[in-house]
């Protein structure tokens, strides 16, 4: 969390100041950890009054590869690559 603070991609917020002007959305989150190493895992499927902040974002194209279609590929190289966006999804 402390990264996402130093970030600014969440703030903190206390009991006595009140919450930012406009439209905010509080998202519920929990601690995951293998071994060391934790994470933050946020629900935004999470509902209030009936809506989640998935029900609110707009659903885009299905891009997601065909996991046969990923393994097949993987034999007609003798190198293959793997990457990882840092932060990204918390960046959208």
């Amino acid at each position: 969390m402390k990264e996402n603070l130093d970030n600014g991609y969440v703030v903190r917020l206390s009991a006595d100041k009140p919450a930012p002007l406009g439209r905010t959305w509080y998202l519920p989150h929990h601690c995951t950890s293998v071994l060391t190493k934790f994470g933050v895992v946020f629900d935004c499927s999470a509902k209030f009054n009936g809506i989640s902040l998935n029900d609110q974002l707009l659903p885009g194209p299905d891009l997601t590869n065909n996991l046969v279609g990923v393994l097949i590929r993987f034999e007609y190289e003798p190198i293959a690559l793997e990457a990882d966006i840092k932060s990204m999804l918390l960046q959208v």
